[in-house]
């Protein structure tokens, strides 16, 4: 897998999500995310043909003009139109990835996820998804996860947040701080 500097990822989605605002085109912006990841995956023809060193950008960019930029929203081939002048086309589904977060975040939806050690049941799934968000005060598209090694409880993330009550985590606390003490 090919190295995405972030902060190119970050300053780029950031211009387009404020682009798309202003135009107000966040919706064909989203449209055009989810037809055009799927081409741009790390191995498809497309993105093969944008990275090969011996085909020249005025061809890489006959092909962007006739295939792609009809077809999506006029934000969207300027930034195909930028990544290819910059040579930055390996960082397009990065950059889309995050405008659709961004766009997400937005609107109140924040992903996050869920550790337990045994699967949840619909009932505990809804209550601990109902706690989270009055948490949150966010909706949340939370993606439920099983890890035996949790040995019980839960773990949640979401973003930046982690909130660990699981046993492992408990037990890997008091090693820290049995370790201290006997190093002291």
């Amino acid at each position: 897998m090919k190295y995405v500097d972030p902060v190119i990822t970050e300053r780029y989605a950031r211009a387009v999500f404020a682009a798309a605002k202003r135009a107000q085109q966040v919706e064909a912006v989203l449209a055009d995310i989810d037809t055009l990841t799927p081409l741009l995956g790390l191995y498809s023809r497309l993105q093969i043909f944008f990275d090969s060193p011996q085909i020249s950008t005025e061809a890489k960019r006959d092909l962007l003009d006739k295939a792609i930029v009809p077809f999506v929203a006029p934000i969207t081939g300027r930034l195909f139109h930028l990544l290819l002048d910059k040579g930055r086309t390996e960082c397009a589904v990065a950059i889309l990835q995050r405008v659709k977060r961004m766009v997400r975040e937005d609107r109140g939806i924040f992903d996050a996820s869920v550790t337990s050690a045994v699967a949840l049941g619909d009932g505990e799934r809804a209550r601990l998804r109902a706690t989270l968000e009055q948490y949150m005060r966010a909706r949340l598209e939370i993606q439920f996860l099983v890890d035996p090694r949790v040995l019980g409880g839960v773990r949640f993330q979401c973003g930046d947040l982690l909130v660990d009550d699981t046993i492992r985590g408990k037990l890997d606390k008091l090693k820290s701080m049995l370790e201290a003490v006997v190093t002291r």
